[in-house]
């Protein structure tokens, strides 16, 4: 049976200047150890700190959303199967027909999500989080799953009032605090998102979406942008965002940041869900772990809104230098440094 087919094409067309060009090489080359999967944390660390304000002006990335009914027939075409409750296909009213009716058995498109959301103090944040998922303009079924880490604010008494579950569990890592939720969780999809964060109104079926027009997808992500911030730093990010995130595609090892990312519960678990002895780079292991279990895909209509609240509180220097620190001590030591406190 040929390959379900992929909800999204990339077109790439790069503008690099030289010198952002040999400079990237240069770090990579000399902070890269000689194994491709921390060669790979490395450049997704590096993302991540510099993602959030990418104007891609030495970047013009196209992505192209295949037509869906085209989607639906490709899908439905594979789908031939001779037994189970069968019912016709209509694609904008009209039944498809191949010189007489066909039907064909719908394999279920729309699977219910559960969303977790990690938190500890997170009053100023967590309303517009929140709001943001309970008004998502979708059909798709959801629940919101809030894990507090013992709050010493309202955080708790603001989730009650959105959340259809919230979880007490004290001084846990955020990737914990993420287990705790999937195992609490009752859909067939788990999806991530920080207290931090916003989702934007497609942002559920971006994830739904991706998981029904490829049955060989385990994760999805998408982009996330920052609603905060100066032009300066839109300046620095975009040097090397561009770089380092075609760099991780080109070798084949997606990183996706626990922030924003859905994963089919099933693979979640089967991957060992997100490694709760490490304080960094936990969600770019389970990135790396899934990946042998099927495709993880990047969905455009997946958008989230980040803060910028930890390079506000540490600036540039202070945060490429911790993070350079964070390697140094998974390399020698196996284990990682704590996220740097931002309240």
């Amino acid at each position: 049976m040929a390959k379900a087919p992929r909800m999204v094409e990339r077109v790439q067309k790069i503008r690099i200047p030289a010198i952002p060009l040999i400079l990237s090489i240069s770090i990579l080359i000399a902070l890269a150890p000689k194994t491709p999967e921390i060669m790979a944390i490395i450049i997704a660390e590096l993302t991540k700190l510099i993602q959030y304000h990418a104007i891609r002006s030495h970047l013009d990335v196209i992505l192209v959303l295949r037509d869906q009914q085209q989607v639906v027939l490709e899908n439905l075409s594979q789908r031939l199967l001779t037994s189970g409750e069968w019912m016709p296909v209509e694609i904008n009213s009209r039944s498809l027909t191949l010189g007489s009716k066909i039907r064909y058995m719908l394999v279920a498109s729309v699977l219910d999500v559960s969303i977790i959301v990690p938190t500890w103090n997170e009053e100023k944040y967590l309303p517009r989080c929140l709001r943001s998922l309970v008004n998502q303009s979708s059909n798709v079924p959801f629940e919101v799953i809030v894990v507090d880490g013992g709050s010493t604010d309202k955080t708790v008494e603001i989730a009650k009032q959105y959340a259809d579950k919230v979880l007490i569990k004290p001084r846990q890592p955020v990737g914990a605090a993420r287990n705790t939720g999937a195992e609490q969780a009752s859909g067939d999809i788990v999806a991530f998102i920080d207290a931090d964060t916003i989702a934007s109104e497609k942002w559920l079926d971006g994830i739904n979406h991706a998981f029904e027009t490829d049955r060989q997808a385990v994760g999805v992500t998408g982009p996330t942008l920052p609603y905060e911030g100066t032009r300066l730093d839109a300046l620095v990010y975009d040097v090397a965002t561009g770089w380092f995130q075609r760099l991780s595609l080109t070798l084949g090892l997606p990183h996706v940041a626990g922030f924003n990312c859905a994963y089919r519960k099933d693979a979640f678990w089967d991957a060992g869900g997100f490694d709760e002895h490490r304080q960094l780079s936990e969600d770019i292991m389970l990135s790396l772990r899934i990946r042998h279990q099927g495709l993880i895909l990047f969905n455009p209509e997946m958008v989230a809104y980040t803060s910028l609240r930890r390079i506000k509180k540490y600036g540039y220097t202070y945060l490429t230098t911790y993070y350079l620190m964070n390697w140094a001590t998974m390399l020698l030591l196996n284990r990682t440094l704590a996220y740097p406190k931002v309240r």
